[in-house]
């Protein structure tokens, strides 16, 4: 397609991916003034946009679907009619889809480590459980019904998001906007004809599980297959070890999860998720968000280069030529059904405690003079419900009254005159001190107090989770005498019980401990960086504040010298040159083992990666640029600076004075001999 092409309140920018329903695109949102923000864009093929009801149909439970509120969940932002063709707009992600990594994967020969298929699939069963635990006002359960590789979204920064929500296979089979390759992941209920139900999206997330495990579908040459008969053939695509054979514990949840008939799947896919992180903090693997991000870094380098870039030139690009009404009239909807919640079980509500905070966007301001939009600017801290009522296709506006005018009229001509008075009747005065502006938090400040919430929130987990698996490991001590005891025909010691029971939740207490620890240490590292941001822009923001005031309420004579300016007192913090006179620099105090990223290991490949860092006046890494690259994607660059993160020093100084200075740091790759 040619580059910015205008779509109603739209500018199409690229070609992203195409499905069943239609071609997906990035977007630019418009405003009155110009660009609001980048979006992802579904633009319905021209036959679904020609079906009446089945278009109307989908556009119901699209407004149903912008209730889900979920950090795994893309958020749809808008959806509507531009004169024949219907779309759905969603928040934009860096990333790709499976379907794209999946393709890559195969090209370049570059598989899916186990760890990674864990951690997406436990991300992907979040999103439904969250989706599963609603109901419509019908008293039905809500579920995604069309989970496929094209739905599920990993970010260049190791974020899962699936979209999709309310696409029913049912309807959208019934209109031939199901293609094959997305037929291979219904389940069999649905690929018979049946509208499936929340044990259908087990079955597709159980055949999602398997292809990235082994790099091939479920189903080959058509759905004809005898699953049990694949599974049991099944190999993995990266063995650790000489062993290709996928562990009995992922088989046994693949087995359960893509049973033939409902009934022999997962109830709940609470159930399938918690089952997989039991796997993820066995300690057998290293799942991260960071390990994820990691990967694909190493397999989509040049494109995330050049994807940077085009953002980052539409970001900054004018669309003044694109900013004329909109002659197409959304059309009206029906009302939007809510969606209710479903109880869900304590480890549910746990586990949902635990996923990352979504951040909402900073609200841009609607013009007077835009056209009427289906599409509302975001809210922040909105309710679902409040979420999900912005999305009917637009609202009568209240007639204009001119009594308004005509007082603003008379308002005016009392100003001038009131004006002219104080112009030309008072003389002179003295000049006029203003107030000092309003210093506020930066969206980037905003944004890291979030993320020291919710890194609070993780930290507060481990303790809770350290907590639950005493108990347990307590409860089964206890049942072990008791029941040796019985089988003795003896009653089993309170104080035998109560030792037990100590041991017992000692153990288990630092075996969590041992797990924990690694991933601990980097949350507690990220919430010091982000507390150092915080604290360093309040700072700036009240050192801003005492100038203006200070500006505000000086008046010098006209007469009056002007004395030399005095050098400003050094504060703890200044970002200050490493080559500045006095400036003693940083002291290496911990420098963690380099870790050699697996993928360079296996290829015997070594380098060097110049780095420059930021060392705050704490000792902490707090920035890191890449100034000479070891090149090539086998991970170098990245390890490099995940060790230079995780490296503390005693802290630069001037004068005596802790403070922030940028620093050169060089890593070098050499394989153990």
């Amino acid at each position: 397609m040619a580059k910015r092409e205008k779509f109603g309140k739209f500018v199409l920018l690229d070609e992203v991916e195409s499905s069943g329903l239609g071609v997906e695109y990035r977007a630019a949102k418009l405003s009155a003034t110009g660009l609001e923000k980048i979006v992802a864009l579904l633009k319905l093929g021209p036959d679904l946009s020609k079906n009446a009801d089945f278009a109307k149909n989908l556009m119901d439970q699209a407004k149903l679907a912008a209730q889900l509120q979920n950090a795994n969940i893309a958020k749809i932002y808008g959806i509507g009619k531009v004169e024949s063709s219907y779309y759905i707009s969603y928040e934009f992600v860096e990333g790709k889809s499976l379907k794209g990594i999946f393709s890559r994967c195969r090209r370049d020969g570059f598989p899916f480590s186990v760890d990674h298929t864990l951690l997406i699939a436990s991300k992907i069963c979040s999103a439904l459980e969250y989706a599963h635990g609603r109901k419509t006002d019908a008293g039905v359960r809500y579920f995604h019904g069309l989970v496929n590789p094209s739905s599920v979204f990993v970010s260049y920064e190791g974020e899962v998001r699936v979209r999709g929500f309310g696409y029913w296979p049912s309807k959208v089979r019934e209109a031939g906007a199901v293609r094959e390759d997305e037929m291979l992941y219904l389940a069999p209920e649905q690929a018979a004809g049946g509208a499936g139900d929340t044990r259908s999206d087990t079955f597709a997330v159980g055949a999602i599980l398997y292809e990235t495990l082994t790099g091939q579908p479920l189903f080959q040459g058509g759905r004809a297959a005898d699953i049990p008969a694949r599974l049991a053939a099944a190999k993995l695509q990266s063995p650790a070890g000489d062993d290709d054979q996928i562990p009995k514990a992922i088989a046994d949840i693949l087995a359960k999860a893509l049973a033939q008939e409902p009934a022999g799947r997962y109830a709940e896919i609470a159930e399938m998720r918690k089952a997989i992180d039991t796997l993820l903090f066995s300690g057998d693997f290293t799942p991260t968000t960071f390990n994820l991000a990691f990967f694909m870094h190493s397999l989509f380098r040049e494109d995330i280069d050049k994807e940077s870039k085009q953002l980052k030139d539409e970001k900054e690009a004018s669309y003044v030529e694109f900013l004329t009404d909109d002659k197409a009239a959304p059309k009206a909807s029906p009302s939007i059904p809510s969606l209710t919640p479903v109880p869900v079980s304590a480890p549910v509500a746990a586990h949902a405690a635990h996923a990352p905070i979504a951040h909402t966007p900073v609200p841009v301001p609607a013009s007077s003079h835009a056209p009427a939009s289906h599409e509302p600017p975001p809210a922040p801290a909105a309710s679902a419900k409040e979420a999900a009522a912005g999305f009917t296709f637009h609202k009568e506006e209240p007639k204009k009254s001119s009594t308004p005018l005509v007082a603003g009229g008379a308002l005016v001509v009392a100003l001038l005159a009131a004006g002219g008075w104080y112009l030309f009747g008072r003389g002179p005065s003295a000049p006029v001190n203003t107030a000092p502006p309003t210093t506020t938090l930066s969206p980037e400040a905003i944004a890291a107090q979030a993320h020291v919430k919710e890194l609070e929130e993780k930290l507060k987990a481990f303790e809770a989770e350290k907590a639950e698996a005493e108990a347990k490991a307590a409860e089964e001590a206890k049942k072990k005498l008791e029941a040796q005891a019985k089988a003795l025909g003896t009653t089993a010691d309170p104080a035998a019980i109560a030792k037990a029971q100590e041991e017992a939740a000692k153990k288990a207490r630092l075996e969590q401990e041992k797990k924990q620890q690694e991933e601990k240490k980097k949350l507690e590292e990220a919430k010091a960086a982000e507390e150092a941001r915080v604290a360093e822009e309040r700072r700036k923001a009240e050192e801003a504040r005492l100038a203006a005031a200070a500006a505000a309420t000086t008046t010098l004579p006209p007469t009056t010298t002007v004395p030399p300016t005095t050098q400003p007192a050094l504060r703890p913090g200044t970002l200050v040159n490493l080559s500045d006179t006095g400036v003693t620099p940083p002291v290496p105090d911990k420098t963690p083992p380099l870790v050699y990223p697996p993928i360079a290991l296996r290829q015997r490949i070594e380098g060097t990666v110049e780095l420059s860092i930021l060392v705050d006046e704490r000792g902490v890494v707090t920035d890191t640029q890449v100034v000479t690259s070891a090149g090539g994607r086998a991970g170098l660059d990245e390890a490099a600076i995940e060790n230079a993160k995780r490296r503390k020093y005693r802290p630069a100084t001037k004068e005596g004075i802790p403070v922030k200075v940028w620093m050169p740091l060089r890593v070098q790759f050499k394989l153990p001999n």
